[in-house]
């Protein structure tokens, strides 16, 4: 995993010296109440930051950290690469195919730890020149393998089981 991660932060800073590619930093910030079983309110802080390579590709990250009420902790980071697939004015339709892992702690609880891969589509809307609404919503495709603290490892392939059009998280980008 460390090779890899490396790797790929080889890559953006390899990627990032080139000064005629685009940077966007923003993310997203999601409040629930009454989001789970217990019944409990959720907050998500999810950081990003990218850039694009040429008119159709693009790689990024995202880092998050999700806490419910009395109940979990989760911290994910998503390194991704990014594919413009329609650009009509100020509006982009685009695809993040990307790798995960995921350290979710209950409380009271050993932690549980999760790899993955998820293809996750979203669009953005340019208000400026700088700044950009952006929509994500839940991954259309997941590939998920499991390293529970107790138990057996397991693996889990999803198609469309998560996504759902009530269900897209809202940020904002600045761009570079």
């Amino acid at each position: 995993m460390k090779k890899i991660l490396m790797s790929m932060v080889a890559l953006f800073a390899a990627v990032t010296m080139n000064a005629q590619n685009e940077m966007y930093v923003g993310g997203t910030l999601n409040f629930q109440t009454k989001a789970n079983a217990a019944n409990k309110s959720v907050i998500t802080v999810a950081p990003e930051i990218g850039m694009s390579l040429n008119e159709q590709f693009g790689v990024g990250a995202v880092l998050s950290y999700t806490a419910s009420q009395d109940v979990y902790n989760e911290f994910k980071i998503n390194p991704y690469l990014r594919y413009n697939a329609l650009e009509i004015g100020k509006v982009k339709v685009f695809v993040d195919g990307g790798i995960y892992y995921i350290n979710h702690k209950p409380k009271d609880a050993d932690a549980d730890n999760y790899f993955g891969l998820n293809v996750t589509p979203g669009i953005s809307y340019n208000l400026t020149d700088h700044i950009s609404i952006v929509a994500h919503a839940n991954p259309v495709f997941n590939v998920s393998v499991s390293s529970p603290a107790v138990g057996d490892s397991q693996t889990q392939i999803n198609l469309l089981r998560t996504f759902n059009v009530n269900t897209f998280n809202f940020g904002f980008y600045y761009n570079f």
